[in-house]
């Protein structure tokens, strides 16, 4: 069986050699992380914070980070809650709704329903379009990912507007992940000015893909003081460690990097997109830097998936994504170089059918 999440590990090791694949090393395309890597202050500073681990506790209230980071989102600090990575924001969110009801729009990450399902919240799946026509569903909270895991697509702030009127009148929350948002350039699309006129607004977002430290989990939640309030009372003490908490305070020194990044992803992304077209593929119309990548000529995209693997290159299944279920790959956007590595993977595949 496929492990749930992508990256290198002993568990997609164990599975391509049973099927086979024998190869130890490779370029990993399946997880979703800036091949800029992490900035140097950065670095430096989490460096220095190792030092802490054996010494100190941090402050349970992490007041100077909730500072810090409140200042970098242009936010107020009563309206934000750290975590200890998204998925633990995720888990807090669904903890809320214990015993609840949950619409989960699809295709998306998997750890909504796995979050919701651990807490007793009944969970259905929707497609944007069923509420943008009008279809109603009771329910207690919607989960959506915006710009969108595994798509890289991102739904228009103008709709989600709508969205969050109408819900506010139905007494229904709304759970926005924007795990990825930092790779957008458009900040007019963010939504963050939207949390003093929709009560019913949660963001879940994360400092790990766009920084490159999958390892060092950071994560937090936008919205209203009541509501921070609620979650504040479920999260465990000292969730966030001091190396999280470390990175926090490089933030104002990454301002550079995140304009390098927005503008890396829009010249590799227009190139690469070129290259996939002219072998006949069909990329999704993403935002971000990861993409789903399907063959026409194919229906399960397993043998893709195997071939590339082979050729050692590791790609992301989507057999987990309702409504995708395997019928397509999804791929990173990685460097000019690994990306040509990628696309003579590809046209040997193309040779091979």
């Amino acid at each position: 069986m496929w492990p749930q999440h992508g990256g290198k590990s002993a568990s997609i090791q164990a599975v391509l050699q049973k099927k086979g694949i024998t190869k130890k090393e490779f370029l990993d395309f399946s997880a979703n992380l800036n091949p800029l890597g992490t900035p140097g202050e950065m670095i430096k500073v989490m460096h220095k914070s190792i030092d802490l681990l054996s010494s100190i506790y941090p402050d349970p209230e992490y007041p100077e980070e909730r500072e810090i980071l409140a200042e970098f989102e242009g936010v107020k600090e009563k309206n934000l809650l750290l975590t200890n990575g998204g998925a633990e924001a995720i888990f807090l969110v669904s903890k809320m709704f214990q015993n609840g009801k949950a619409g989960i729009l699809q295709p998306t990450f998997s750890e909504y329903e796995r979050a919701c399902l651990s807490h007793d919240v009944k969970v259905f799946n929707l497609r944007f379009e069923d509420i943008k026509n009008g279809k109603k569903e009771q329910c207690d909270v919607l989960f959506l990912c915006r710009p969108n895991n595994p798509t890289g697509e991102m739904i228009e702030k103008k709709s989600i507007q709508k969205l969050l009127k109408n819900t506010l009148l139905n007494g229904i929350y709304v759970v926005i992940d924007e795990a990825f948002i930092h790779f957008i350039d458009k900040q007019d699309e963010s939504l963050k000015d939207l949390l003093e006129h929709y009560s019913n607004l949660i963001i879940i977002r994360s400092l790990t893909k766009i920084y490159a430290v999958p390892g060092i989990r950071s994560g937090y939640i936008l919205a209203n003081e009541t509501i921070i309030k609620k979650l504040r009372a479920l999260t465990t003490p000292w969730s966030v460690n001091c190396v999280a908490l470390s990175m926090i305070h490089a933030l104002p020194h990454t301002y550079d990097h995140l304009e390098e990044t927005k503008q890396w992803l829009k010249e590799e992304w227009r190139w690469l997109k070129t290259e996939l077209l002219a072998l006949n593929f069909n990329p999704s119309e993403t935002k971000v830097n990861f993409y789903l990548l399907n063959d026409p000529k194919l229906e399960n995209h397993e043998p893709l998936l195997l071939f590339l693997a082979n050729e050692g290159i590791l790609a992301r299944h989507t057999n987990n994504f309702p409504l995708i279920e395997g019928s397509s790959v999804r791929l990173a956007i990685r460097s000019r170089e690994e990306n040509r590595v990628l696309l003579t993977a590809l046209k040997k595949w193309r040779n091979h059918l």
